[in-house]
């Protein structure tokens, strides 16, 4: 299906501004209405915006966006019970039940009112600490709600990324893949999760522009565009659009580019990664990950794990970070460092954009991590785990019902939410850009989710290149040696539990 990018809206939003003189986000414990373009893209909110859609086979709003295809529903004011994690609430859920001025306050009262009008249910949020201290026992209230029937039961659980496996393998979930209502092709799901993460077809859990966790904890690099331009450096841009952008071309620009000491005395970097989480994102914009499908659908681990291929790659990475210099692991400051404009690159979220880098003094852009090679067919991205991922619980009174919410606050999600939290983190000056714009659309539509990570708990090997990745490892081979068969039993237990 053809749908619009993002590119074409800023034209035409650049093209108004012409004519028209136009014109608080708090840091989350981790590191207004509008639309979004029919791929899944954002851009500004603004519902007046004009914009011209192409040619599409789905029903479109007045702005060109996609519809859901939902039919006429009422549930007559039947209350709807969400459990969720307390984390996150505010990027997520309204508890006061009205709007304040605060954009994204605004946003995610507008998605949760329009589908209680439209279903004709009242949502009543039910939340509990659910992070990764506290996943275990969040399932566990998850699995007493479950075991006392439908005495007030969840008709939704929305819970941190690796609670969501333990609950699935308690059998507390229902499968999603052929729930009525969900409507896979729509662009508020991401196209990898239900084809990467099904164990035999079987999908039980889901995320999705129905969350603001999502965009603010996509991964990117974040290059400081003067530092680049002083260096005589390419343009950044241009190598990701050109398929250039490859881990060695990383490594090039990386490595000797900025040397010396600040003017306050503290060491000057060209790289920096304030969390090992994002040697994950190294991995993984590489092409490589931990499970894959065999010929049959089933999951099974990745051959690459005992390849050339992944061993090359490692000891190249591994000599970038503990070998140089040049770049600084695991500083306690997050994006400040960066924000002090010293530094060339910084490992990442979007999140960051909001929270350390809106008052900077230099133009700066968000980039997808390095491919392998230029042979490899496109970038790939991930989120951090504060990322929610939404159930069904197996005693929900109204299975269809529940399937229907989802839909519909995904669908909301997709054209309030998601474009307001977009104009959020990059309305300003040095990001209001065409090329990070198309950057963001980028990272967006390359998201990829490997039950290997999902499933954190049962596999333990979500963190194994982290772990891999210490000086004490002299290759990935011995490593993986010693972690192949308990990888390969534990997926087998994961099959048999769940396919």
């Amino acid at each position: 299906m053809k749908k619009i990018r993002i590119t074409a809206f800023l034209m035409a939003l650049l093209m108004l501004t012409l004519c028209f003189v136009s014109c608080a986000n708090t840091p989350d414990e981790v590191g207004g209405e509008g639309s979004t373009a029919a791929n899944g893209t954002q851009g500004p909110a603004d519902p007046a915006a004009t914009t011209l859609p192409e040619e599409t086979t789905y029903p479109v709003d007045e702005n060109g966006y996609e519809l859901d295809r939902l039919p006429e529903l009422n549930y007559n004011d039947e209350e709807f019970v969400l459990f969720t994690w307390s984390n996150q609430v505010k990027w997520e859920w309204n508890e006061d039940g009205e709007t304040n001025g605060d954009k994204i306050h605004d946003a995610i009262y507008t998605r949760q009112a329009r589908t209680e009008e439209r279903l004709g249910i009242k949502f009543v949020i039910s939340k509990q600490t659910g992070d990764w201290s506290n996943r275990n026992s969040f399932i566990t209230a998850v699995e007493a709600n479950v075991a006392a029937g439908n005495q007030d039961a969840f008709d939704l659980v929305g819970q941190y990324t690796p609670a969501a496996p333990i609950g699935a393998m308690k059998n507390l979930y229902l499968d999603l893949s052929e729930m009525q209502y969900l409507d896979w092709e729509r662009p508020w799901w991401p196209k990898d999760i239900q084809e990467s993460c099904h164990i035999n077809n079987n999908v039980y859990f889901i995320t999705g522009d129905i969350t603001g966790t999502l965009v603010r904890n996509i991964h990117c690099l974040i290059g400081n565009l003067d530092l680049a331009k002083n260096y005589q450096l390419p343009n950044l841009y241009d190598l990701v659009d050109n398929k250039e952008w490859t881990f060695a071309k990383f490594a090039e620009l990386t490595l000797g580019t900025v040397q010396g000491i600040n003017p306050d005395g503290s060491p000057a970097y060209s790289l920096t990664i304030t969390d090992n989480v994002h040697y994950d994102s190294l991995f993984y914009g590489a092409d490589f990950r931990f499970v894959d499908h065999d010929q049959d659908g089933k999951l099974v681990m990745s051959e690459e794990l005992k390849g050339d291929r992944l061993e090359t790659w490692y000891q190249t990475c591994h000599s970038l970070l503990f070998d140089n210099a040049d770049v600084e692991l695991l500083g306690a400051n997050k994006a400040n460092g960066f924000a002090s404009g010293n530094v060339l690159f910084h490992g990442g979220t979007i999140a960051d954009v909001q929270n350390y880098l809106q008052e900077v003094n230099f133009d700066f852009a968000v980039l997808p991590y390095p491919m392998y090679d230029d042979n490899q067919d496109n970038y790939r991205t991930i989120t951090s785990y504060w990322l929610s991922m939404f159930s069904i619980p197996a005693n929900a009174q109204d299975p269809a019902m529940s399937a229907a919410v989802l839909e519909c606050l995904s669908s909301y999600g997709y054209r309030y939410l998601t474009p307001t939290l977009y104009q959020e983190a990059f309305q300003y000056r040095y990001l209001d850009t065409l090329e990070n714009a198309r950057m963001f659309d980028l990272l967006h539509n390359t998201l990829v989710f490997d039950p290997g990570r999902l499933f954190a708990d049962q596999l333990s090997c979500f963190s194994a290149f982290r772990q891999a990745a210490q000086t004490s490892y002299t290759s990935w081979a011995s490593y993986y040696a010693t972690k192949e068969r308990q990888w390969d039993a534990a997926l087998e237990n994961i099959i048999k539990t769940l396919g």
